[in-house]
């Protein structure tokens, strides 16, 4: 288990913001605040990108707000539910948090949620879409981005609508967004009278997967549809191409990574993605163009997916902070009550705290990165030369 907690800008660390705001309110009217993100930043489903949105947004209010900082504490979950659970624990024991960004995975989400719902403590997360957690009653609960529900049967209407699939291999690794997401698709095939076949998982830690692309090769398939995160999609995806096997594949958010591409190499070409996130890099707006232009200073490098949507969710907490919120439960009332206007979307929550519908968007591995090729929106596919 790790904690990872550092400075951004002069002070963003919890232990600096105390040392400038003091123990209590000080002269200024400051009183020491922070908000938490809990993620993978380490282990096999490192999302780092996910965490980079985010702190952008603070350490860009915080140059606003040199006076009174907020603090930023980064939690690394590594992806693992057992270490989510053990951090969220640290998490609502400060007082000083006021709220969490995260967590990133659906399984990690939904180990960590009972004790932030005990706490009081809001979270919004801008990856973890598995439907079901917006399904247990959660009060704290909120996601920036469209759910499973929304991406399975938008994959089935791509692989049918446009590449014309009636026969598809689907594999999941294992793991609860995986499962979920592969079983949605697979559903809403069936529906459509598309034969699924065959339908197995892979070892997520493992690295031969050679049973699964021989039952794939022995029955024949028009594509392979994907659940998982990014590793064993790699190399289920190589030894696909391996032996031969070049149909289209696709997979869900969870491959929506630049190292799924650097990963498969000259195999990832063609290779779709689906995801309720926007495209890094349309910058159709100003407020994305203002996004894109403060990452690549900050950070050094282009944003990828998520970015946006993260910084959306940490903007939120601190939009909060600007009107006055100083408790966990003002936090809350908070983002419950508020419609904002964010840089991906403008944001507002139902009563489970999904966010208001939105399409869901298809990219492809296009001279070596993913291009966002179509939207999907109530099972009608667009392509940006249908408009």
């Amino acid at each position: 288990m790790r904690v990872k907690a550092f400075l951004v800008a002069a002070v963003l660390a919890l232990g600096a913001t105390t040392a400038s705001c003091g123990s209590s309110e000080n002269t200024s009217g400051c009183r020491p605040r922070a908000i938490a993100w809990l993620g993978a930043l380490t282990g096999q489903a490192r999302r780092p990108p996910f965490q980079n949105g985010a702190e952008l947004a603070v350490f860009r209010y915080n140059a606003a707000h040199p006076d009174c900082p907020v603090g930023y504490l980064v939690f690394d979950s590594q992806g693992d539910p057992a270490i989510a659970e053990r951090l969220a624990h640290t998490i609502v024991d400060d007082p000083q948090i006021l709220a969490v960004v995260g967590p990133g995975f659906s399984g990690e989400t939904k180990a960590a949620m009972p004790i932030f719902e005990k706490a009081g403590l809001p979270v919004v997360t801008a990856s973890a879409t598995n439907p079901t957690l917006a399904q247990q009653g959660w009060t704290v609960f909120h996601r920036v981005v469209g759910n499973d529900a929304a991406q399975g049967p938008a994959a089935a209407a791509f692989l049918t609508l446009t590449l014309g699939a009636r026969r598809v291999a689907i594999i999941d690794d294992g793991g609860l967004y995986g499962k979920s997401l592969g079983d949605l698709v697979a559903e809403d095939l069936g529906k459509r009278g598309v034969v699924v076949a065959p339908r197995g998982s892979v070892d997520a830690t493992g690295v031969d997967y050679s049973a699964t692309v021989a039952a794939i090769a022995d029955i024949g398939v028009d594509a392979v549809y994907y659940g998982g995160v990014t590793e064993p999609a790699v190399r289920l995806l190589r030894q696909l191409r391996d032996a031969g096997i070049t149909v289209p594949f696709m997979g869900g958010d969870g491959i929506f990574d630049p190292s799924f591409v650097s990963g498969v190499g000259a195999g990832s070409e063609g290779a779709y993605a689906t995801c309720p996130c926007l495209d890094p890099d349309l910058v159709d707006t100003e407020s994305r163009k203002d996004f894109n232009a403060a990452y690549r200073e900050y950070f050094r490098e282009s944003p990828v997916g998520y970015g946006m949507e993260y910084s959306d969710a940490a903007g939120l907490m601190l939009a909060a902070l600007d009107s006055g919120v100083r408790t966990r439960r003002g936090m809350d009332a908070w983002i419950d009550a508020t419609e904002t206007e964010g840089i991906t979307k403008s944001i507002s929550f139902d009563a489970a705290g999904e966010v208001r519908e939105g399409p869901i968007f298809v990219l492809q591995v296009q001279a070596g990165r993913f291009k966002q090729v179509a939207s999907v929106l109530n099972g009608r596919v667009e392509r940006p030369e249908d408009s």
